[in-house]
C-alpha cells in the first residue's frame, strides 16, 4: 500500500507511526517497534529505502507486517512520510535515525566479532 493511499483511507483513524530503515530486521528492531504500540492507537510502520541495506524495502516491509503489533506497513522516502503523516490529524510520528544506524552497526559488529572468533578457533 502506498503511503498516500493509506492516508486517504485512514484520515480519521488514531495512529502511531514509526518511520525507519529497519535493516537488518532483528529482534531488537521488533522490540523497538513494540515500544510504540499503544492502547487505542493502531500502529503504522513506514519502511524507508535506506542505503547499502541487506534486504530490499519490500522484504523488510513484509517481515514487519508479520509482527503482531503492526496494523499497516507502507514504503516511502522519509521526506514523503513526514509530509503525509504530519497532514493527518490524529497521528503520532516517531522517527529515530540515530537509533536505526546504531542497531545496524551493532549487527555488523556482532557478525564481525563472530567471524573473528571462528577464525581464531580454526587458526
Amino acid at each position: 500500500m502506498t503511503l498516500a493511499h493509506f492516508a486517504e483511507r485512514n484520515r480519521q483513524g488514531v495512529w502511531s507511526a514509526v518511520i525507519g530503515v529497519f535493516d537488518p530486521f532483528t529482534l531488537t528492531v521488533a522490540r523497538a517497534i513494540h515500544e510504540h504500540s499503544k492502547p487505542g492507537r493502531d500502529l503504522l510502520v513506514v519502511v524507508t529505502p535506506g542505503e547499502n541495506t541487506l534486504l530490499s524495502a519490500e522484504a523488510r516491509a513484509a517481515m514487519l507486517a508479520a509482527l503482531r503489533d503492526v496494523d499497516a506497513v507502507a514504503i516511502a522516502e522519509p521526506e514523503e512520510a513526514r509530509a503525509v503523516l504530519n497532514g493527518m490529524p490524529a497521528v503520532e510520528v516517531f522517527e529515530d535515525p540515530a537509533a536505526d544506524r546504531e542497531r545496524s552497526q551493532d549487527f555488523v559488529d556482532f557478525v564481525l566479532a563472530r567471524q573473528a572468533s571462528a577464525s581464531e578457533r580454526r587458526g
